[in-house]
């Protein structure tokens, strides 16, 4: 009984079911993570650009004022916002995530604020959600 050698199978003898990603597709979704980790920490720099400025604030007054200019800031920079959004973001899943990308060096920090200030400036507003969800 004769045998014939076998060879393996080339890639165009096998039925194309979709289950392998083509490179493209790949790319694809490389980018697609890296623009929305970047819109994250972008996100994430600036509500504690903002969270650090209501801390500092001295009075009601002067925190009225970081209020007011936040919400002109986040209108200008991701279509509006308020400090109280800012503070619910930062202690969001949303949030974490985003520290937690920063954290892994899956995406870099590229405003005026160290890795350290993000990190007590998301404490600082879990303090405040805590607060404001105990107080009502």
């Amino acid at each position: 009984m004769p045998t014939e050698p076998l060879t393996p199978p080339s890639p165009t003898d096998q039925p194309d079911d979709g289950s392998a990603a083509k490179p493209h597709a790949r790319a694809a979704q490389s980018a697609g993570k890296a623009r929305r980790l970047r819109t994250e920490a972008d996100k994430l720099e600036a509500f504690c650009v903002v969270v650090r400025a209501a801390s500092s604030a001295a009075d009601h007054a002067a925190f009225a004022e970081v209020s007011r200019a936040a919400s002109k800031a986040l209108q200008a920079k991701f279509g509006g916002g308020t400090i109280t959004s800012v503070f619910a973001w930062l202690t969001s899943s949303a949030g974490k995530d985003a520290l937690d990308s920063v954290l892994a060096g899956e995406v870099e920090l590229t405003g005026s604020l160290s890795v350290e200030q993000i990190v007590e400036a998301v404490a600082l507003a879990q303090k405040a959600e805590l607060l404001r969800a105990t107080q009502g």
